[in-house]
């Protein structure tokens, strides 16, 4: 009886220290994240919604002197068309709003040109028109007051 009552005392003793030796390691294995190192987390508040923009001024074609002081920014120009030409060359459109090389001009490349006739709005068709036009406004030295149209939707027409 007695080496059986070592077998049992050895199997309890075994089997205790499996359950130590997997209490052990679980508990290393698994530990809660606050104690794992881990990055804390910090929350950020948002940023606040940035101001609605600004109203673009508005100025008539006419005054020349006015929308030059403007140049390098984006405006709103009122008039009535005075002429559009269009280079045979390069396919461009030049909405001219005064008779002179001195007046605004608004104008219509090549590569935009398709984008405003698939909206019927071909560029010969505000001659004679009171249109306004948004965009930037350019002091080019050798072309004068200019305005790039790149989209339709920079020319609202008035009458």
């Amino acid at each position: 009886m007695s080496g059986s009552r070592t077998t049992v005392s050895l199997l309890i003793a075994g089997a205790f220290f499996a359950g130590l030796l997997s209490h052990v390691l679980y508990q290393r294995w698994d530990r809660p994240a606050t104690e794992s190192g881990g990055h804390p987390v910090v929350f950020a508040p948002l940023p606040a919604p940035p101001p609605p923009p600004a109203e673009l001024p508005l100025l008539e074609a006419r005054e020349v002197e006015k929308i030059r002081a403007l140049a390098g920014t984006r405006a709103k120009i009122r008039g009535r068309v005075f002429r559009v030409g269009r280079s045979e060359k390069s396919n461009t459109y030049f909405i001219n709003f005064g008779p002179s090389r001195s007046s605004f001009t608004a104008v219509i490349f090549a590569s935009a040109v398709e984008l405003f006739e698939k909206q019927k709005r071909s560029p010969q068709s505000f001659e004679g028109k009171e249109i306004e036009v948004t965009g930037e406004i350019k002091d080019h030295p050798q072309y004068g007051l200019e305005m790039i149209l790149e989209d339709p939707r920079q020319i609202k027409l008035l009458d």
